[in-house]
């Protein structure tokens, strides 16, 4: 058998595990459970014939420093889980980490580089992560990044952020599946682009947000639904026009190396840490 590391990006919608040149991708949804997740790994260990080094499961939601799972909005089967626990069934070296956080560990891999840097990820919900001063920004109980949880003014009163700019929110706003709307979008419905062109908007206040208070000089954002047509360009445009022009100008915006991969590579950087 093979020795490898694998790393674990654990969504809303999908889970995708990954050991070097291998990956498979699964379906999740609100109804996926802590076993569905060990079943699919059990079966990738065994389908690929991998004698696992280390395990690093990167998961949405509050993790504390042991692995266990605090909260998890997309996936509330997970609230509570020790996960650490059911993984050393499959391989001694385990980790569990928010999976913004994981993202972190992929792209912002040079500490040093920036004095402040950061990472939002756009999904299911969004999240955040930054670095100052070559370590990352924890906060008090190593929680800081939740920017889905920011407060937003909108027509409906105040709304946090993740109900208004997310992946999960433009679905909901459209009654339609992520592949449809990505379908939809893709040929051009203005009803659904609509939307989308709202909800990016209502991130640029997000960016706008971060960029104001942190003054970083680099900021990397990522996830599968910055890639619907016109999202990315409509937060952009928002986050510009609410920004101090030096701070904008400071900071420098681009998306992510590694795709839909940050997250499972980022877990497996940070365990080698």
């Amino acid at each position: 058998m093979k020795t490898q590391k694998i790393g674990v990006d654990l969504g809303g919608t999908k889970l995708l595990i990954l050991c070097d040149e291998i990956e498979e991708i699964f379906s999740t949804g609100i109804s996926f459970t802590p076993e569905e997740l060990i079943s699919h790994l059990q079966s990738f260990i065994l389908k690929h014939g991998l004698k696992p080094e280390s395990i690093s499961l990167a998961v949405p939601g509050l993790v504390n420093e042991s692995g266990y799972v605090v909260n998890c909005d997309v996936l509330p089967a997970f609230i509570g889980w020790q996960g650490n626990d059911a993984l050393k069934l499959l391989c001694s070296k385990t980790m569990i980490l928010n999976d913004v956080k994981a993202a972190m560990y992929a792209e912002l891999n040079d500490f040093s580089s920036h004095a402040t840097s950061g990472i939002i990820m756009i999904g299911t919900g969004i999240g955040a992560a930054f670095i100052t001063n070559g370590k990352p920004l924890l906060g008090a109980s190593g929680w800081a990044g939740e920017l889905g949880y920011l407060p937003v003014k909108s027509n409906e009163g105040i709304k946090r952020l993740d109900e208004l700019a997310s992946g999960a929110a433009i679905t909901k706003l459209c009654a339609l599946s992520p592949s449809n709307l990505a379908l939809m979008a893709n040929n051009g419905d203005q009803s659904t682009l609509a939307v989308i062109k709202e909800a990016g908007q209502a991130l640029g206040l997000g960016i706008a947000t971060v960029i104001n208070l942190l003054n970083p000089s680099q900021l990397v954002i990522g996830g599968g639904t910055i890639e619907l047509p016109g999202y990315l360009e409509a937060a952009l445009e928002v986050a510009k026009e609410n920004c101090l022009p030096e701070l904008w100008q400071n900071c420098d915006i681009s998306k992510v190396k590694a795709g839909k991969k940050v997250a499972a590579l980022g877990a497996i950087r940070a365990i080698e840490q």
